[in-house]
């Protein structure tokens, strides 16, 4: 077997192991990032308010980009690691260039469409008198979807066949040239915060090249190869199955910030908007453990699957549930105490200072449901590994617009400090019913799996 082979063993072997060498480099990965994303708001907080709240306008349709680039990599990963299950490498290469191909044409529809239509489309998601820092941000950002979608996939791709390593590897480095280039585009020359958005899809485009490099030389399990492509509609379907209610979830997950910026705008329209944006930036930093579980969880669970094998499938979910969430309480807990800390770091110039206490409580309340996102994660990843990509939608819609009705009607109130506890409620119920969904959802795969076995074919 050749080394490219053996490195699958990360995701055919003792999946308890195996959960913790993959979410190690990948936490590894998605920390640096979001303390990339740390780094990059603190730059743009520098210029001021006006400059961090364009930041939050253009956030939910970067996410919508994110969203797509990670949906289609989650469908190409259960797809490819069950069939490294079933031991099929060349399926497993046709699944890879079939994804890298939608994800560039998707991407280049997404340039086409900001390219023509910027200032309507941030006008309408409320940029107001943000208009001109919202464009100078956003356009360079959504006409590279490109760069992106490669970057994203790629990197979905490097952790399918267990070398979380080296997709931690390009995330890195992505990061470094992020760093030096923010004050050098934002300050330096002068760009302000369109130099924050250049800056990024410069970082995107270095991991996306590292990525290519790897499969270049032939280091990887899958062989990365264009020759005779043609659209293959069975594989198209595989991928898309997860794939696409994946990526809609993501999108979901935007139109619901964008009611949330609404709801806030109510109830103050100078600071609401700065205040939770901001905020979420840092508890998305403390999500990025349950992000990395459940990030890990997709290829050993789809693996196993592919092996036909349910205890490998719940002995996987058990494990990462019983230490995900006491890891999660944990840092609930040290969160809640060093909230001040956390915020000062966007809320140091003079213009945003007033933010400060407001976006403390808005932490400190958040850090409540912490523990509880990593169940929902976690069902949600399981949903994907054996392709029940509308099941995983279903559940995170659920999690995501619960809190939408419950903000509205404590918005009434006319306090921000309301609003931030019907997000953390919608949390907690949404997830109470994904989790008792989890249950009943284990036994009919385990159903299913029982009568699959003796089928000869794929499942």
């Amino acid at each position: 077997m050749t080394e490219s082979e053996n490195r699958t063993g990360n995701i055919l072997g003792d999946p308890r192991k195996s959960l913790i060498a993959m979410v190690v480099p990948i936490a590894i990965g998605m920390i640096v990032q979001s303390l990339n994303n740390f780094v990059d708001a603190i730059w743009v907080s520098g210029i001021g308010t006006a400059a961090l709240a364009a930041t939050g306008v253009v956030f939910p349709f970067f996410f919508i980009l994110i969203g797509i680039g990670n949906g289609l990599g989650v469908g190409a990963s259960q797809a490819i690691a069950r069939r490294i299950g079933l031991r099929d490498r060349e399926g497993a290469s046709r699944v890879a260039a079939q994804v890298l191909v939608i994800g560039i044409l998707v991407g280049f529809a997404i340039t086409a469409v900001f390219a023509l239509f910027p200032e309507p489309i941030f006008r309408a998601a409320g940029a107001g008198a943000y208009l001109k820092e919202v464009m100078a941000y956003g356009v360079p950002i959504m006409v590279c979807a490109p760069i992106y979608m490669l970057s994203f996939i790629f990197s979905a791709l490097l952790r399918s066949e267990g070398d979380a390593r080296k997709s931690m590897v390009i995330q890195v480095a992505g990061v470094a040239v992020h760093m030096v280039m923010d004050p050098v585009l934002i300050f330096g020359l002068g760009m302000g915060v369109g130099g924050a958005a250049i800056a990024s899809a410069l970082s995107a485009l270095m991991a996306a090249g590292m990525a290519v490099r790897y499969y270049r030389r032939g280091e990887m399990y899958v062989d990365l190869s264009f020759k005779g492509f043609r659209f293959d509609r069975a594989l198209d379907a595989d991928i898309l199955r997860v794939g696409f209610p994946a990526s809609l979830e993501m999108i979901l997950l935007s139109i619901s910030t964008l009611f949330m910026n609404i709801i806030i705008e109510m109830v103050d329209p100078v600071n609401g908007v700065a205040i939770y944006t901001t905020g979420w930036r840092i508890l998305d930093l403390l999500m990025v453990l349950a992000v990395s579980f459940g990030s890990a969880l997709v290829p050993i669970s789809a693996a196993a699957y592919g092996q036909r094998s349910f205890e490998r499938i719940k002995a996987v979910y058990v494990y990462a549930l019983k230490y995900g969430v006491a890891l999660m309480v944990v840092i609930a807990a040290v969160a809640m105490v060093a909230a001040p800390v956390l915020v000062h770091m966007f809320t140091y110039t003079g213009s945003t200072a007033e933010l400060s206490e407001e976006m403390t409580r808005f932490v400190r309340i958040g850090c409540l449901f912490l523990p509880f996102s990593m169940v929902g994660i976690l069902t949600s990843s399981v949903f994907q590994s054996v392709g029940k990509g509308l099941w995983s939608m279903c559940a995170t819609s659920l999690r995501n617009f619960l809190r939408v009705p419950l903000c509205y009607a404590l918005a009434a109130a006319g306090s921000l400090t309301m609003v931030w506890w019907g997000v953390t409620l919608g949390e907690v119920i949404g997830t109470t019913v994904v989790a008792v969904a989890g249950v009943f959802a284990l036994r009919f795969i385990r159903r299913q799996i029982e009568s699959m076995n003796g089928v000869v074919g794929e499942p």
